[in-house]
């Protein structure tokens, strides 16, 4: 029993001195809580902004490391605000601090590629950045000036048998892949020419055909990969051949085939080759059920027969 009901037991206290009494205590006991949450409040505010300024210095000392940027919207590539194309935008921002802005501003003045003028421009002040320090920047500098001095020797070019150079601007600017667009330069004339949505939102393989008339591109999401074939002659393009291919083998093995609505499809590709000039062959890991069932197939598309084959992986060996 607590002193004060004891008290009030034995009528040793008047009622009001106890409820006085309890008062002090209270305003006593909240006075010395309130002085150890004072001091725990102001350490914990110093050691706030120590660490605000330690981040703050972090931050700033990695604004000069290299940009890292997970998918490309149309408004990122722009620089806001959004506008109709402005060379003269880009160039002012390869004198940014910000390695983004430079490493956008890069790719986006390969785009200067039509206007004469404006590409030798574009050209005197990229190529300095071929030797930068930073590697996305100078493998994209070199990019660049390879287009635009019209070299076409660097790797991420394929050149087709009508001529014409296709590319993807922001090369593996993701540890997906790179933009989800491809240029062609036809005639001396630059182009987009194709541009994939989404899910496809990296590309990350271009794959030409032993006679370069059609090309191969695979794309992905970060969840599924798609792989469709493209004759830039033509203009015509396949299906997409990995949910094809796995509705046709559900279908084929009674598997419940669900397509989702997001067109995820949970799959992926492996040894993409062309077998001739109009056959291209790939393995594949499909999945069924909610990848409660995967399958592992070979795929083989003929792309003027518009014909698919879809075998089990073990079967096909």
């Amino acid at each position: 029993m607590k002193r004060e009901e004891l008290y009030r037991e034995i009528g040793l206290i008047d009622e009001n001195l106890i409820d006085a009494a309890g008062q002090i205590g209270i305003k006593k006991r909240k006075k010395i809580i309130f002085k150890k949450w004072a001091v725990l409040v102001a350490c914990l505010v110093l050691y706030s902004s120590i660490a605000t300024v330690l981040l703050a210095k972090d931050y700033i000392n990695n604004q000069n490391s290299e940009p890292y940027i997970r998918y490309l919207t149309a408004e990122s590539m722009d620089l806001q605000p959004i506008t109709h194309y402005d060379a003269e935008k880009f160039l002012k921002a390869l004198k940014s601090d910000n390695n983004e802005y430079v490493y956008i501003a890069i790719n986006r003045l390969v785009e200067s590629f039509n206007d004469q003028k404006m590409r030798e421009k574009v050209l005197k002040e990229i190529q300095p950045f071929v030797e930068s320090e930073n590697k996305k920047i100078a493998d994209a500098a070199a990019f660049a000036v390879d287009i635009l001095s019209k070299t076409y020797e660097s790797p991420y070019i394929v050149k087709s048998a009508d001529g014409s150079i296709i590319f993807t601007l922001f090369n593996n600017y993701s540890d997906y892949g790179s933009q989800n667009v491809l240029w062609r330069i036809k005639d001396n004339v630059l182009e987009e020419f194709l541009n994939f949505d989404t899910p496809s939102m990296y590309i990350t393989k271009i794959i030409p055909s032993p006679d370069h008339k059609l090309i191969a591109i695979v794309t992905c999401s970060n969840k599924s990969e798609f792989v469709q074939i493209y004759d830039a002659e033509e203009r015509m393009i396949s299906p997409e051949l990995v949910e094809s291919a796995r509705v046709k083998y559900g279908a084929q093995q009674e598997l419940d085939t669900w397509i989702r609505t997001d067109h995820e499809n949970y799959s992926y590709v492996n040894n993409i080759v062309w077998s001739d000039n109009d056959t291209l062959e790939f393995e594949g890991s499909l999945q069924y059920e909610n990848l409660a069932i995967i399958k592992n197939v070979t795929v083989a598309y003929q792309f003027d027969k518009e014909v698919i084959e879809v075998k089990e992986l073990n079967e096909a060996k």
